[in-house]
C-alpha cells in the first residue's frame, strides 16, 4: 500500500508546474470555503452574543403603556419568594451640556437610571473603570465623541452633573451613534444610578419597567401577574432573546454560502480538468498495467490517491490561510455595520468542516476520471491513438439541450436561475467560436500570425477550452448579479420604505401624545396632518414549533396611515375589524412557519390566546418583523391605547429638517426622539453600499481563481501539442511567436469568459427583475463599475495566466519534441 502511495505521488509531480497550478486552484477553493465557513459561524454568534446580553439572565419583564408606572404596583413582584434577582429601571430623555455649537436633538440623551449595575441581569462588557452604582456608565463611542474619561464630569441641561465611572463596549442597551452627523437622528443612550436619576428628575417611586429572574415557580408566578395586572396600565411579558426586528442579515448567509459554493465548484473543475487530462495522458500505461494483472479498482485506488495527495496538501495549506481571510472578512464584514461591534472568530468548528469538504470535494469531481482510468480496455486502447476528438453529434446535442433550456428565462421559479447556468456552459462551444472569429483580425493585427494559429488552435480542444471559459462566466454572471441587487435594492427599499412609514416624520414622546400636543403639531404650517401611531411593544409569540419570539403590533386604521402594502388593501382592513385577527409582516409570516388562515399563538395580558393571520403584507416597519390588528381590538385585547409615536405629513414646499429642531424645542419635556423618511431610507440601505465594496473583492477573487483554471488548462493544452510545437519550430517560428500564440489563446478564453459573464449577468438580472415572487422589488438596472471592473480583471488575470503557461512553450526542446512525435 505503501508503494502505492509512492507511485501515486510520483505520478503527480511528473510535471510540476501543471501540479503547482492545479495545487494552487484547490488551496483558493478551501481558503475561500474556509473563510465562509468562519465569516458563517462567526456572524451568527456575534448577533446571539449581543442579543444574550440584551436579555441576560432575565426571564420575565414588568412593562406599561404609559410611561412610568409606581413601585407599588409591582410590589407582588419585589416580595414574592418566586423572584431570585430583581433590576429596576426608569428611561428620562435629557440633553448633554456641552460647550459647541450642537443643536438640541444632537446633544439628546437617554439617561436610564438601574438599581443595580453589575446586575446579573444586566451584562455590560467594562473596558475601563468598575460598575460601583455612583457614577455613569457610557458606551465607548460616547466617551471617544465627548473626549471623556472614568473620573470625568458630564453635565445635563436642567437636570445636573456625575462622573463616569466606567465606559463599556457596545451592547444593544446602550447603543449610540459615534459621531455628531449621526446624533442628528439617533439620541445617544447612557446609565445613571436609579437613586441619581430620580434625585434629578422628581420621579420618586416611578419606574419604566422592571426585570426579574425566577425559580421553578415562575410559570405560576406569570399566570398569576396576569391577573393581578388585568385592566391595568401594566403588564407581564417573558424575556425573549430575538433581534430579528432590529436585524435583518438572512441574506449575509445565503451570501456567504453562494460564494463557498462557486469557490469549490470552480476548484472542482480545475482538479477535474488535471485529472481526466491525466487519464486520457495515461491510458496506454493503464492498459499495460492492466495486462501485467492489474485489476480495475487497482488502477481507478490509485488515481483516487493522487486525487487525496493533492486534496489532503490543498487542505494543509488552504485551511490555514481560510482562517486568515475568515478574520480579514469579518473585519471588513463588521465595518459596514452602524454600530462598532466586537467578535471572537468561531474557526474550530467551520475548520473541521472545511477539511471535511477539502478532503471530499476533489475526489467527488474527480469520480468520472477515476472510474474511467479503471474501465480502460487494454486492447482498444493498444490499438486507438493517443487522441480522439470530440463527435460533431456530441456538439450538436450540447448546442440543442443548452437553446432547450433557455426557455426558463420565461419560467418565473428559483429552479430557473439553474437551468440558465447549465444553458450558459452547455452553449460556451458555440460563444467561444464565435468571439474566436469576431476577434480573430484583432488578434492577427496585435500578434501577428501567432494571433492567427491561435485562433486556430483554440478549436483543437473545444471542449476544454469551452467549459474553462465557462466556469469563468458563470463566476462573473453570478457575483454581477449580487452586485446589481445590492445597488438596485437601495432603490426598491425606499420606494417601499415612502409608501409604508405613513408619513414624512415619525415623532416619539416618552409620554402617550396628548389631542393637545396633537393640535400644537397641526398649527405648524409646514404640517399638513398628525396622525397617532399605536405600537404595542413588545409583545411574545410562538412560531409553529413553539419557539417563542418578540415583535411589535401596530393598530390598523382604514383611516389612519399607510403602514403596508397590499393589492386588496381595503378587504383586510375590512377583515381585520370583523373579528380579533392579525396581518403579518413577510419576515414575520416566514419565522412563524405557517400559512394564511392558521393560528398564531400571541401572549396577552390576558394570557395567551389565538388570533387567525388573514393575510401576509409588505411592510417597511421592523423590515416586515411586525404584525398589524384593528385599532378597536388591539385596545381590547391588549388594552392598548396611548399613542407614543405621531406621523406628521408636511405641505409642499417644506422639509423635515427644516421642522426638526423646532420639534426639540417645543417638546424638549418629553420628546425622545425624531426620525424622518430620509433617516430611515439612509440607515435601511447603508449596510447594502458597504456590502458592495465586499462584492467587488469578491469579484475579483472569483475571477482570479477561475483565471487559474485558464492557465491550467493552456498548460495541458500546450503538453498535448509538445509535438506540434516542435514542428513550429523546426520550419520557423520563433519562440516569441509560440509565447504570443499561447497568450492570444489564453486572452480568447478570457474573454469569451468575461464576455459570456457579463451576457449571462445580464439575463439573470432580467429573469430577477421580471419576477413576480419579488414584487418589482429588484429593477433592471446594469451595474456598469462592476462590468468595466469584470472586463478589466478577468483579461487581466486570463493574460497573465497564459503568460505563465507560455513559459512552458517557449522552453520546449525542438529536438526532443520532434522524436516523441
Amino acid at each position: 500500500m505503501l508503494n502505492m502511495w509512492r507511485i501515486s505521488w510520483l505520478n503527480i509531480i511528473q510535471n510540476k508546474k501543471r501540479f503547482s497550478i492545479s495545487l494552487l486552484g484547490i488551496i483558493l477553493g478551501i481558503a475561500f470555503v474556509t473563510s465562509m465557513l468562519i465569516a458563517d459561524k462567526t456572524t451568527n454568534d456575534v448577533f446571539d452574543y449581543y442579543e444574550q446580553m440584551y436579555v441576560a439572565n432575565a426571564d420575565y419583564w414588568v412593562l406599561s403603556d404609559e410611561h412610568t408606572y409606581s413601585e407599588d404596583i409591582v410590589s407582588s413582584v419585589l416580595t414574592s419568594s418566586a423572584v431570585t434577582e430583581t433590576l429596576l429601571a426608569l428611561d428620562k430623555q435629557a440633553f448633554f451640556e456641552l460647550e459647541g455649537d450642537q443643536s438640541l436633538n444632537q446633544r439628546s440623551v437617554r439617561i436610564t437610571g438601574v438599581n443595580d449595575q453589575d446586575s446579573s441581569l444586566l451584562k455590560l462588557p467594562v473596558i475601563e473603570g468598575s460598575l460601583d452604582n455612583e457614577g455613569l456608565v457610557i458606551p465607548d463611542v460616547v466617551a471617544n465623541l465627548l473626549n471623556k474619561k472614568v473620573g470625568d464630569t458630564i453635565r445635563f441641561t436642567n437636570l445636573g452633573e456625575a462622573k463616569v465611572s466606567a465606559i463599556v463596549e457596545y451592547t444593544q442597551l446602550l447603543a449610540s451613534p459615534s459621531d455628531w452627523e449621526g446624533a442628528e437622528q439617533k439620541s445617544f443612550r447612557i446609565m445613571a444610578p436609579l437613586d441619581l436619576l430620580r434625585d434629578w428628575t422628581g420621579m420618586d417611586n416611578e419606574l419604566s419597567y422592571v426585570r426579574f429572574q425566577t425559580n421553578d415557580e415562575g410559570e405560576k408566578l406569570f399566570q398569576s401577574l396576569q391577573e393581578e395586572f388585568l385592566n391595568s396600565n401594566v403588564y407581564v411579558q417573558p424575556v425573549v432573546a430575538d433581534d430579528l426586528q432590529s436585524n435583518d442579515i438572512g441574506g449575509l448567509y445565503t451570501f456567504f454560502y453562494l460564494i463557498a459554493g462557486l469557490s469549490m465548484f470552480i476548484s472542482g473543475f480545475i482538479v477535474f480538468n488535471m485529472i481526466y487530462t491525466s487519464v486520457m495522458e495515461r491510458k496506454k500505461e493503464f492498459a499495460i498495467m492492466k495486462s501485467f494483472g492489474y485489476l480495475q479498482r487497482s488502477v481507478s485506488r490509485l488515481i483516487l490517491i493522487e486525487v487525496l495527495l493533492l486534496a489532503l496538501i490543498g487542505v494543509a495549506i488552504g485551511v490555514p490561510i481560510g482562517i486568515l481571510l475568515g478574520d480579514m472578512f469579518m473585519q471588513t464584514l463588521l465595518s459596514v455595520f452602524e454600530f462598532d461591534m466586537v467578535y471572537t472568530l468561531n474557526w474550530q468548528m467551520p475548520t473541521l468542516t472545511a477539511v471535511v469538504i477539502g478532503i471530499l470535494f476533489p475526489v467527488v469531481f474527480s469520480l468520472f476520471p477515476i472510474y474511467n482510468a479503471g474501465k480502460t480496455s487494454v486492447l482498444l486502447t493498444l490499438k486507438m491513438a493517443d487522441q480522439t476528438q470530440s463527435s460533431k453529434r456530441g456538439y450538436i446535442f450540447r448546442a440543442v439541450l443548452g437553446a432547450g433550456l433557455l426557455i426558463f428565462v420565461f419560467i418565473d421559479h428559483p429552479v430557473s436561475y439553474l437551468a440558465i447556468l447549465a444553458s450558459i456552459i452547455l452553449l460556451f462551444p458555440l460563444l467561444l467560436l464565435g468571439v474566436n472569429r469576431i476577434f480573430k483580425p484583432i488578434l492577427k493585427l496585435f500578434f501577428g500570425y501567432s494571433g492567427s494559429l491561435a485562433a486556430k488552435s483554440l478549436k483543437q480542444q473545444l471542449n476544454r477550452n469551452a467549459n474553462t471559459s465557462a466556469i469563468l462566466a458563470v463566476g462573473i454572471a453570478v457575483i454581477l448579479l449580487l452586485s446589481a441587487v445590492i445597488e438596485s435594492a437601495p432603490e426598491g427599499y425606499e420606494n417601499e420604505i415612502r409608501n409604508t412609514y405613513g408619513g414624512d416624520l415619525r415623532v416619539t414622546s416618552e409620554a402617550p401624545w396628548s389631542d393637545q400636543d396633537r393640535a400644537k403639531l397641526l398649527a405648524y404650517d409646514s404640517v399638513a396632518n398628525a396622525e397617532p401611531l399605536t405600537e404595542a411593544t413588545p409583545i411574545t409569540w410562538e412560531t409553529i414549533d413553539g419557539e417563542k419570539r418578540q415583535f411589535s403590533i401596530f393598530a390598523a386604521d382604514k383611516e389612519g396611515p399607510t403602514l403596508f402594502e397590499r393589492s386588496e388593501k381595503d378587504k383586510s382592513y375590512n377583515e381585520l375589524t370583523k373579528e380579533p385577527s392579525i396581518l403579518l409582516g413577510e419576515r414575520a409570516f416566514d419565522e412563524w412557519g405557517g400559512s394564511v388562515g392558521g393560528y398564531i399563538s400571541i401572549n396577552t395580558p390576558s394570557g395567551n390566546q389565538q388570533f387567525k393571520v388573514i393575510d401576509v403584507v409588505k411592510t417597511s416597519n421592523y423590515a416586515g418583523y411586525t404584525a398589524f390588528m384593528d385599532e378597536n381590538h388591539l385596545n381590547n385585547e391588549f388594552g392598548w391605547a396611548n399613542s407614543f409615536d405621531m406621523l406628521l405629513t408636511l405641505n409642499d414646499g417644506y422639509t423635515a429638517e427644516q421642522l426638526r429642531d423646532q420639534l426639540w424645542l417645543d417638546f424638549s419635556n418629553h420628546l425622545s426622539k425624531v426620525e424622518t423618511v430620509e433617516d430611515e431610507i439612509k440607515s435601511s440601505t447603508s449596510a447594502l453600499s458597504g456590502m458592495n465594496e465586499l462584492i467587488l473583492v469578491m469579484l475579483v477573487l472569483i475571477i482570479g481563481l477561475a483565471s487559474i483554471g485558464t492557465a491550467n488548462t493552456l498548460l495541458m493544452n500546450t503538453l498535448e501539442r509538445t509535438s506540434e510545437i516542435g514542428t513550429m519550430r523546426a520550419l520557423g517560428l520563433t519562440k516569441q511567436q509560440v509565447k504570443k500564440m499561447i497568450i492570444g489563446e489564453g486572452l480568447l478564453i478570457g474573454l469569451s469568459g468575461v464576455i459570456g459573464g457579463i451576457i449571462s449577468g445580464v439575463v439573470l438580472l432580467y429573469v430577477t427583475s421580471q419576477s413576480e415572487l419579488l414584487e418589482g422589488f429588484i429593477s433592471f438596472q446594469i451595474p456598469l463599475g462592476n462590468i468595466i471592473l469584470a472586463l478589466i480583471a478577468g483579461i487581466s488575470l486570463s493574460l497573465f495566466a497564459s503568460w505563465i503557461s507560455s513559459a512552458t512553450a517557449g522552453k520546449i526542446n525542438i529536438i526532443s519534441s520532434l522524436k516523441e512525435g
